[in-house]
């Protein structure tokens, strides 16, 4: 079942327009023109389940410092110093711990990269989370905040990406990280949800998942491909120009359409 807006019954009239989408039926309640923010957007993404993983999460505030410390020397590392320079010995001497201390943590240099990669996700939803809770009360307001989050995060951690890309891809299951991805849509949904009579697409749900997940593509691109192609712009114009692009995708009515075969 695709997502689905969903509301709270209330006294206003309110007229339902219902989507036939591939998967099933979107349904979505036109209301008056009031924000009301407990309308939510179910995700079509699959919860993983639990995490599996070798990594000893720390359980106090100071196994916590040390995790990020290491974390920390692992991503410079991997910036500063290439993939072919990346081993548990480098990261626990930039750390100043013992390599015993490493592999108490993690069992090959390979889980501590997932680490650093889960790190930067964990980054994003921070940033996500307290953007989106401040955005302005518009559709607008709600895609310049999850652009601006995105902008933030990767100004920030942006070039380890092409280190990760290096690095190959794991041969597990990135179950953690994409447990943050559904997270991050879902809120990315709920943020918009209140503003649905302000997409113009024929099926919102669906436009909505378009615009995350290119907006994050994009992101995660840009980021890879920077040292080899720059583009001349700083993170927070490429966020304006995204925002823009996203909502001009969103809000505008679509001249005609076409059936897929």
């Amino acid at each position: 079942m695709g997502p689905t807006f969903t509301g709270v019954p209330n006294t206003d009239k309110e007229t339902e327009v219902s989507h036939a989408a591939p998967s099933g039926l979107i349904t979505a309640k036109r209301p008056d023109h009031r924000p009301r923010p407990n309308r939510a957007v179910r995700s079509t993404v699959v919860d993983p389940g639990p995490v599996k993983s070798g990594v000893r999460p720390p359980q106090q505030a100071r196994s916590r410092a040390a995790l990020q410390r290491l974390l920390a020397s692992a991503e410079h590392v991997l910036v500063n110093e290439g993939i072919d320079e990346f081993t548990i010995a480098r990261v626990a001497e930039h750390a100043g711990v013992s390599v015993g201390g490493v592999y108490r943590r993690f069992a090959s240099k390979e889980q501590l990269i997932d680490a650093v990669k889960h790190e930067l996700l964990a980054r994003l939803e921070n940033a996500m989370t307290e953007t989106l809770d401040t955005a302005q009360q518009s559709l607008a307001g709600v895609i310049d905040a999850f652009t601006a989050a995105l902008s933030e995060t990767l100004a920030e951690s942006g070039r380890v990406i092409p280190a990760i890309l290096a690095a190959g891809r794991s041969a597990d299951v990135p179950e953690q990280g994409l447990r943050t991805i559904t997270v991050l849509q879902q809120r990315f949904f709920d943020a918009a949800a209140p503003y649905r009579e302000q997409i113009r697409h024929e099926k919102p749900a669906t436009a909505l998942t378009v615009a995350f997940r290119s907006v994050i593509a994009t992101g995660a691109h840009r980021a890879a491909i920077a040292p080899w192609w720059p583009d001349g712009l700083t993170w927070q114009q490429w966020a304006r120009e995204i925002a823009d692009m996203t909502t001009a995708y969103l809000t505008t009515e679509r001249q005609s359409t076409f059936s897929a075969t």
